[in-house]
């Protein structure tokens, strides 16, 4: 193995801390949506993540699987898909 290849792996490897719905989740720097919310004990199968920066919301409803680069210190939240609870 090359030292380029080495590198490669420690970079594909490395892990971030971010935030999901207020709470820390260690996840690795390139990962999915779908991952994200599974390391967070979320279900994916009922609920998509939207990464929130600043004021603007960058939602991954219906691309859960697409991969995705996370920085560390980023603010994300789930959405649930299921239906609005009414009083």
């Amino acid at each position: 193995m090359t030292t380029a290849d080495t590198q490669h792996q420690e970079i594909r490897h490395e892990t971030v801390t971010v935030t999901v719905d207020g709470e820390a989740v260690e996840v690795p720097k390139r990962t999915t949506p779908n991952a994200v919310l599974g390391l967070a004990d979320i279900d994916a199968a009922t609920h998509y993540l939207v990464r929130i920066t600043g004021r603007h919301q960058h939602s991954f409803a219906g691309r859960g699987e697409e991969e995705i680069t996370v920085h560390e210190r980023e603010t994300f939240v789930s959405v649930s898909t299921g239906p609005t609870p009414t009083a």
